[in-house]
């Protein structure tokens, strides 16, 4: 259907074209109408920037103004969330033979969602300009003080429902690997660049935590655990253990899907990740709707 205009398209075909169903990884992966290569890992980069903006009330594309104009940020985050959501279904039906596929498309469709709901959210805690006493990155903690409502930052547990996704995915990713990491040497050193990327911070959240659950115990806070409570000290080990494993998990669910990326650029034997054929207005299209929130202001 490459050269069919769009005067002739036909969304049913589309879907059910499927020419390279027996190929090979590279061949199949056409059916993928979503970011990946350097362009995917621009993208999750760009996404991760923006929940971390939304959250503090800043304007992504102008950081050093907060956000004012709730109405306009929360239609931008309905279409982007909508239109997001659509593309990457599309996907998933598209490249229903492969349930690698699938559940990759599944991930980022899960985090098309988070993201949705998540700037959705920080727009409706968004205050007029009299609401502010201070602007400017410079005093952006007296800025977060002057505001009523302290806790903006509340929105981020929205994230928790990228978890479930980030555990189909890697399912799928893992698989492809397995498959590719013998012959690719692309996905060989991609995998050993993010093992050693992932197992470093991984190993230091880790060794802190055991330290800070140690000094509970013994250590220079150890008249002070002697004068508490057994039940305060587990409190106080249970909270630790959980920032620790929050804190892993966070990075890891980034890191994952930055990883995702590259892998799936090298199985193209694409690393850039320039679109081609049919896919192409879903790939530029489901970058444009995720970028929507990116213009909250």
């Amino acid at each position: 259907m490459n050269n069919t205009s769009l005067t002739h398209f036909n969304l049913n075909d589309w879907l059910h074209e499927n020419p390279y169903r027996n190929g090979t990884l590279a061949q199949e992966l056409q059916c993928y109408g979503l970011p990946y290569g350097g362009i995917g890992f621009a993208s999750h980069v760009l996404t991760y920037y923006t929940i971390i903006m939304l959250s503090y009330q800043r304007s992504p594309w102008m950081p050093w103004k907060r956000n004012h104009h709730k109405w306009i940020d929360i239609t931008l985050s309905i279409f982007g969330l909508v239109a997001a959501g659509t593309l990457t279904v599309l996907t998933i039906l598209r490249c229903r033979n492969r349930w690698q596929f699938v559940v990759m498309a599944t991930w980022k469709l899960v985090l098309s969602v988070t993201f949705g709901i998540l700037s959705i959210h920080a727009a409706t805690m968004a205050r007029p300009k009299d609401k502010y006493q201070y602007s400017g990155l410079g005093h952006l903690e007296s800025t977060a003080n002057a505001i009523e409502n302290k806790e903006y930052t509340k929105v981020l547990w929205w994230m928790l429902l990228y978890v479930p996704g980030v555990v189909a995915g890697l399912s799928g990713l893992l698989s492809l690997v397995f498959k590719e990491i013998g012959h690719n040497a692309h996905v060989k050193i991609i995998t050993e660049v993010f093992g050693i990327v992932v197992a470093f911070p991984a190993g230091l959240v880790l060794i802190i935590g055991i330290v800070s659950m140690c000094q509970q115990c013994c250590g220079s806070r150890k008249e002070e655990v002697h004068n508490s409570s057994i039940e305060d000290l587990g409190k106080r080990t249970v909270g630790i253990g959980i920032m620790v494993f929050l804190v892993a998990g966070s990075a890891t669910s980034v890191l994952a899907a930055l990883y995702s990326d590259w892998i799936l650029g090298a199985i193209a034997g694409n690393l850039v990740g320039l679109p081609s054929g049919d896919v192409a207005p879903l790939y530029w299209g489901y970058i444009l709707a995720k970028r929507l929130p990116f213009f909250s202001f």
